[in-house]
């Protein structure tokens, strides 16, 4: 349950995954900020998922703007006291949660996807980081979490062996991004603790994702990464729903980022 003593700030917000974990925050009375290249889309979005107006207008603030634009980023990241009055000052940004992406287009020849924008998972962290450095110096430093991939691992074989195909060639151009923000993360880490943007990171790397219906984090199996040491979970599919409530129930309202951090933590059915 939400305690009233900071705000998650979340990237990417109109896509499934995000999108159905800020919704999820919400219900549950969190504060939160978004960015949105749309914010009539975002709110509309959350009305579908019943998200009332009321709870937008006094839990959220939307912030239009572009995951490269450092202004609009930090906006995000230093959010105004809350309308409802759960602050009476600036509020503390306790957990980012970053989905940004971009879908392959599979037309006109579905055997040899184009990618539109092949760096912004890469270029959406940077970004981030740089926002964060610009925040007071005495700003508790708050952990950040991100969508990455199975199928990118270097130290274990995370995906069964018939997808193989599907993510070394189709998926290739995708996965160096993924693997690009990744190494973003660790280099953060290994910097004296005074000069990291945050306090740490925690990266999610579902198995390929569905539009499926949410079945529950009771379905979900968790692996984990961490160093040289891998037990992933292996397994096809994952509902982007699910995702999203694995991040909330976890990470969110569970309160265990500090659980999850520094590790890739690999989710599947």
């Amino acid at each position: 349950m939400p305690t009233n003593d900071g705000v998650v700030a979340f990237f990417g917000a109109t896509g499934g995954s995000t999108l159905a974990c800020l919704a999820l925050a919400l219900k549950a009375g969190y504060t939160c900020s978004a960015l949105s290249r749309s914010s009539s889309k975002l709110q509309t979005l959350l009305l579908e998922r019943h998200v009332s107006q009321s709870i937008i207008d006094s839990h959220l603030t939307i912030v239009q703007g572009d995951i490269r634009d450092t202004n609009s980023v930090t906006r995000v990241l230093a959010p105004p006291p809350s309308k409802s009055n759960a602050f009476t000052s600036t509020p503390t940004l306790q957990l980012i949660i970053s989905g940004i992406g971009r879908p392959p287009n599979f037309s006109p020849n579905p055997l040899k996807p184009t990618f539109d924008d092949p760096t912004v998972c890469q270029d959406a962290i940077s970004t981030i980081l740089a926002a964060l450095r610009t925040l007071p110096p005495s700003s508790p430093k708050p952990v950040l979490a991100t969508l990455s991939t199975t199928g990118i691992s270097s130290r274990a074989r995370d995906i069964p062996i018939l997808m193989i195909p599907l993510y070394h060639w189709l998926l290739a151009v995708p996965h160096k991004d993924k693997l690009e923000m990744e190494a973003l993360l660790q280099a953060e880490m290994t910097k004296p603790a005074q000069h990291r943007a945050i306090k740490d990171f925690v990266v999610v790397r579902p198995s390929l994702l569905t539009d499926g219906a949410h079945l529950g984090t009771n379905k979900i199996r968790v692996g984990e990464e961490v160093g040289a040491t891998a037990t992933p979970a292996i397994g096809y599919t994952i509902s982007r729903e699910d995702v999203g409530g694995w991040m909330f129930d976890r990470l969110v309202d569970g309160h265990e980022k500090d659980k999850y951090a520094g590790k890739m933590i690999s989710i599947t059915y």
